[in-house]
């Protein structure tokens, strides 16, 4: 059962983060294209735009956790998993670009073939990749899970105003 639950989710979560992904793409271009900033500021950013659309389909279907209670700590919770989702994501993404740029156009055998934009598409898409498996196991064991951190984080801060009277 707890198998079934966590390939449903996944599915969802792959769904879901898919059209999420169509916000990050579709920004990424126009941050670099339009607005001109570089090619992992542009990723940053467009990865930010896609966590906000990420996030409401994770909290309410994928995770049903709509009626948790806990949006705070669920929001900060989420922020903190998609922040190293993000460092996954511009890392893969910056190293993907920079060997397929070195690779394929760098050895001139086909270059004529193809443009830098594609080799950025597939090198955002790589790190797309790796960042919705690192995202995802961090939700499901983390973001929308009681784990009790904020209990603990609470009894320390009660603790140390005891101790500091």
């Amino acid at each position: 059962m707890a198998k079934h639950l966590l390939l449903r989710r996944f599915r969802l979560y792959t769904l879901f983060s898919s059209l999420a992904a169509g916000v990050n793409v579709t920004s990424r271009i126009l941050y670099e294209e339009i607005m001109g900033l570089q090619f992992e500021l542009a990723v940053a950013l467009a990865y930010i735009s896609g966590m906000a659309v990420n996030f409401a389909f994770s909290k309410w279907i994928t995770f049903d956790s709509g009626q948790s209670r806990r949006f705070n700590r669920e929001i900060l919770k989420f922020f903190a998993v998609s922040s190293v989702g993000l460092g996954v994501t511009v890392l893969v993404s910056a190293v993907a670009v920079r060997i397929l740029m070195y690779y394929l156009l760098g050895q001139r055998m086909f270059s004529f073939m193809i443009e830098e934009e594609s080799l950025a598409m597939v090198a955002h898409l790589a790190g797309m990749a790796a960042g919705l498996v690192v995202n995802f196991l961090g939700h499901e064991l983390l973001s929308f899970r009681e784990t009790g951190i904020a209990g603990r984080i609470q009894a320390l801060f009660k603790q140390s105003n005891k101790e500091s009277s």
